[in-house]
């Protein structure tokens, strides 16, 4: 049997999240370095004129400055996801005074439509240009998930603000949330099952590259080895708004993001990664799902694994939207940490095909994007008391 280094063994406990990369989102900065500083690829790749905002949103309005009810909060979370030993804080609204009917409620929320409109119509206006010289394919879609912030230096947490803050956000989906999306949202919302899959996903790179991630998508075969079926450049985000939803014990992350088709490899590159993937080994007891002999996790023409994914997804849809609700068992050979996730992310088909036109509408823009945030409150309309 292959060799299994320690830190690749999954622990007793069924709670074994690890740290991951820190991740940092600063407003309207074109280039953001989303990493750990002993990790130079764990990278994201933006657009030159990356847009990123960040809302506070609550039963009282929408902004993007810290009300003075809020307050940070550590995050009560077993599966928090620490850095540098340091738990995440949450914002933690104590003004529970003011009673706001549900309809009322809806349509603060909606405003969001108003807020974001302007922003994200000009996010495709500059995305159509490089997905039409470049082969890029646009997805519109809604993560669901927790703002986490860590204080950049120490001190009392009443002196911080959002400039001395660190943000990441997490896309684990406590299991209240996750009860509430499949016996109400799903079945409410005309929603049926398409597909259910299991796959792995196999990042790597090559040395003369460290900052281009392909990522490999591969299915299991009939002899438990992998079978690449798809090979992609890691996505290009344009544009990211985060909403922290204060009154709600999930928060909702509104992502443009560009997949890349990979192009340019020879037959050679294309070799060297398959010798790699071939020489996986399925394993359920490693996190990842998979291992490599010892020695085993590089070529020797310079590609390197970087990290894999064991991803078990079922597929829901209705006429306009594409509901992923999936588990990821996820592990980094680099920083050898891991975390299993359960996440949710709604792909909002009619919004985006819309958005690609040329000449559209703003009005019919504006319709359609209440329409999909009215569908994302429901998803949402679960209450902050609720834990996991």
């Amino acid at each position: 049997m292959s060799y299994i280094p320690p830190h690749k063994r999954h622990s007793k406990d069924p709670n074994r999240s690890t740290p991951v990369p820190d991740s940092l989102v600063t407003k309207f900065k074109n280039k953001l370095d989303f990493k750990s500083s002993s990790d130079n690829i764990n990278r994201v790749t933006c657009s030159e004129n990356f847009i990123s905002k960040w809302l506070i949103v609550g039963s009282n309005g929408i902004g993007d400055k810290v009300p003075a009810s809020v307050d940070l909060a550590p995050f009560s979370s077993d599966s928090a996801e620490c850095i540098n030993g340091e738990r995440p804080l949450v914002l933690m609204n104590n003004d529970f005074n003011t009673e706001v009917s549900e309809q009322e409620e809806r349509a603060q929320w909606l405003l969001i439509a108003e807020n974001v409109e302007e922003d994200l119509v000009l996010a495709y206006e500059r995305a159509k240009t490089s997905m039409e010289e470049n082969q890029h394919v646009l997805r519109l879609v809604a993560r669901f998930g927790k703002i986490l912030l860590y204080k950049r230096k120490p001190g009392p947490l009443a002196e911080f603000s959002q400039k001395n803050l660190k943000k990441k956000f997490s896309t684990d989906v406590p299991t209240s949330n996750l009860q509430h999306i499949m016996s109400n949202v799903v079945p409410n919302h005309g929603f049926s099952m398409d597909l259910e899959k299991e796959t792995y996903t196999v990042k790597v790179y090559h040395n003369t590259r460290p900052t281009e991630t392909i990522n490999c998508k591969c299915t299991i075969k009939e002899d438990g080895r992998l079978s690449m079926y798809k090979a992609e450049l890691n996505v290009v985000w344009h544009l990211v708004v985060d909403m922290s939803c204060i009154d709600k014990s999930m928060d909702m992350r509104l992502m443009l993001a560009a997949k890349r088709k990979m192009t340019a490899l020879t037959g050679k590159e294309i070799s060297d990664i398959k010798e790699l993937l071939d020489s996986a080994t399925v394993d359920p007891n490693v996190k990842g799902g998979l291992r490599w002999p010892f020695g085993k996790a590089s070529s020797g023409d310079g590609y390197r694994i970087f990290e894999v994914c064991h991803v078990r997804a079922t597929i829901y849809k209705n006429q306009a939207l594409r509901l992923r609700v999936r588990e990821t068992d996820r592990f980094n050979e680099r920083t050898g940490t891991g975390a299993v996730k359960r996440e949710v992310t709604l792909v909002l088909k009619d919004v985006n095909t819309k958005l690609q036109e040329q000449n559209i509408e703003r009005g019919c823009v504006l319709e359609m994007l209440r329409d999909a945030l009215g569908i994302i409150w429901d998803f949402m309309h679960c209450d902050a008391s609720l834990t996991k």
